[in-house]
Parts: structure tokens; C-alpha cells; sequence
């Protein structure tokens, strides 16, 4: 399992817990500096396990997990060192999964801080206190090997492996979730001739993407629900939008005429306006989620479940369980499939891709 080895089965309990308290794992997320001023990229540290949940007003709550053991490090220490990452990264809240107790004082003195000092059974019984479900294996996303093999599907293609860790680390990181999707949609037009919808490793990271692609737009919709009149008429809702998606009404000026001026210098250019990759598509499908925001963060889970379902065995019980959670809200599929197709249309993907998302909801939903 390579670098997963170190506290496995810790991270596999942060991941049940974040599965049953609707929040979405990041696993092995890399904290870069604030800005970059070496010619080779280096890291600050990495996250064990983090969790991210979208919340009513549209903001990304994220919550840290740690699995260390108690070292050299006395576990009141480590909980200011937690709470220092969490300021750094823009994180609410933060576990601590120690291999031994914490005393009674520390664990007071960091609750004050936002952080929980737990052994793993103190863990374990206040993850139980959350759910049932906790200990039991009843998804893909619930055993750690399934999030190895698709880590390590990848393994041999630099372009590949790099846009999975800008999908597992950049992306649930970031505070501003349009520059997120504007760099979501570049990087993944640059890699669009690396996958074959014939692989299943591909089809894996396909739906990994989409999931990714689903958590900023709980973001965007969840915004322009706030902003947006619902009677406001079609020019109206695409201009807001287009301000929206550049940063203002300056920042889109700015980049208008960035954009003049290389249309100007190249004769094959005609639009003179920023734009993102069909945008008469991307209008349209922001109109239909913003029927039903909430439905948006529902489909999260699902397509991260058909992620690993494309690259391990099959189990009836976990097939079950997708089958519930796709039928519980009809919205899922729907907007599952519409988000599929703009990724499919704007990267200029092969559409079986999109024809692969028909047939998985299809089958499953007969189960």
C-alpha cells in the first residue's frame, strides 16, 4: 500500500467517520506554502484525512483529521499544532487519533481550541455515539484498500498522477471556489488525451473528477442562490454568472481585455470575451441545479461510490447499499448525468463517458 501503510487503519476509522457524518474524505491531502518562492515545490505537511461538507449557506466547513502516536510530542502540543494548521488551512475543527490516552486536562485544554484528543477506543465510542453504521464495511468508500488501488491505478502516468493530487489536494483546499473550477476545467482539458473510457482505471478517474466537479458546484449554486432573483430573465442570470465565474465585474474586465488583445494578435481567435468551455451548456446546467442546491452535495457520495466500484470486485451487500442511496432522491441521476455531459462536452472527452454514467445508474437502480 506504499505511503498508506503508516496508520492505516486510523485513517480508514477518519474515513467511516467522515462517510457517516456527511462529510466528503480527502485522503493524504499535501499542504503547499502560501506562495511558492523556490524553483522545486515543497510542502508544508499533509493532512491524514480531511473532511469537507458544504454547508446551507454554500460555505465548505473542513474538518482535520490527525493519526499519529504520541512520540516525543505530548498530545496537548500536538493539538496546537493542529489548531495552528487549521487557522493555515481554513479548517473548523480537528481530531487527534492517538495510540495512547490523552489526560483528562489536555483534552479539556484543546477542546478550547477546537480540537479532540482521542485514543482510538475513545474514538471509536464517540464515532459509534454518531452512528451505527461506523464499524460496519457497508460501502466502497468505506474500506481504505479500495482508496490504495485507486491511488495506485495511476501510478506510471506523471499527467495523471498530477491531476489526482490536484483533485485530492488543491481542490478541497481552496477558499475560493470559482478559481477552483476555472482551474478544475483547464487541468482537466490538459490531460483529456490520457483517458480511454475502455479502462476501468480511467473510469474510475473519470467519476473521482466528477465528484470533485460536483463539490464546486454545491459551492457556486449554493452562492448564486443568495444573489440571483429566480424570475430573473435569461441575459440577466448569464451576466451575473459571468461576472460571478470571473471574480467581478472588474476582474472580467480585466480579463476582456487581456482577451481583446490576443484576438487582435491572432487571426483564429473570434471571441473576445473569457469564457469558459461551452458556456451556453454551462449556463443551462447551472439554471437546472439551482432547482434543487441542497440535491447537489447528495450526489457526492454516490459518484465517489461508482469511483471505486469501476476498479474492485463487486459485493451485494455494497451494491445494495449504492442502489438505496441512488434512488433515495431522483434529483441524483438527473444531475449526476447533466454534470457528466458538460465535463464529457467542455473537455471534448470521448461521450462514452457519458454513456457510462447511463448505463451504471441503470443497472444499479434495478438492484
Amino acid at each position: 500500500m506504499g505511503f498508506l501503510d503508516k496508520d492505516t487503519y486510523q485513517k480508514e476509522k477518519a474515513i467511516r467517520f467522515c462517510l457517516v457524518n456527511n462529510l466528503i474524505p480527502f485522503l493524504e491531502v499535501n499542504v503547499q506554502n502560501y506562495r511558492e518562492l523556490s524553483d522545486t515545490a515543497t510542502l508544508i505537511t499533509d493532512i491524514d484525512v480531511l473532511g469537507v461538507k458544504v454547508d446551507s449557506t454554500g460555505q465548505p466547513k473542513r474538518v482535520v483529521f490527525d493519526c499519529k502516536t504520541l512520540g516525543k510530542t505530548s498530545p496537548i502540543n500536538r493539538a496546537f499544532w493542529a489548531s495552528g494548521l487549521m487557522n493555515f488551512a481554513a479548517c473548523s475543527e480537528a481530531f487527534i487519533i492517538l495510540k495512547k490516552k490523552a489526560s483528562e486536562a489536555h483534552r479539556l485544554s484543546a477542546k478550547q481550541i477546537d480540537v479532540h484528543l482521542f485514543d482510538d477506543k475513545q474514538f471509536d465510542n464517540y464515532a459509534n455515539s454518531c452512528s451505527i453504521d461506523y464499524n460496519i464495511d457497508y460501502a466502497y468508500s468505506t474500506d481504505i484498500n479500495n482508496w490504495a488501488k485507486q491511488l495506485n491505478s495511476v501510478k506510471g502516468n506523471d499527467k495523471l498522477e498530477q491531476f489526482l493530487n490536484f483533485l485530492n489536494s488543491d481542490i478541497p483546499l481552496e477558499t475560493d471556489c470559482v478559481r477552483a473550477l476555472r482551474r478544475f476545467l483547464s487541468a482537466l482539458q490538459k490531460i483529456k488525451g490520457e483517458l480511454d473510457p475502455a479502462k476501468p482505471k480511467h473510469q474510475s478517474f473519470f467519476y473521482c473528477a466528477l465528484s470533485v466537479f460536483t463539490y464546486l458546484m454545491a459551492q457556486i449554486v449554493h452562492d448564486l442562490r443568495n444573489i440571483v432573483d429566480f424570475d430573473a430573465s435569461e441575459k440577466t442570470f448569464e451576466k451575473l454568472l459571468k461576472y460571478y465565474i470571473w471574480g467581478g465585474k472588474n476582474s472580467f474586465n480585466h480579463k476582456k481585455s487581456m482577451t481583446e488583445l490576443f484576438s487582435s494578435q491572432n487571426e483564429a481567435s473570434t471571441n473576445s470575451e473569457p469564457t469558459l468551455k461551452e458556456w451556453p451548456e454551462f449556463i443551462e446546467l447551472t439554471r437546472k441545479l439551482m432547482d434543487s442546491p441542497a440535491s447537489i452535495q447528495e450526489c457526492i457520495h454516490p459518484i465517489r461510490e461508482l469511483s471505486f466500484r469501476a476498479i474492485v470486485d463487486k459485493t451485494s451487500s455494497k451494491e445494495i447499499n449504492l442502489s438505496e442511496s441512488i434512488n433515495s432522491n431522483s434529483r441524483i441521476f438527473q444531475f449526476t448525468y447533466l454534470m457528466a455531459r458538460y465535463l464529457v462536452n467542455s473537455a471534448q472527452l470521448p461521450s462514452d463517458f457519458t454513456s457510462m454514467i447511463d448505463n451504471a445508474f441503470a443497472e444499479i437502480r434495478e438492484l
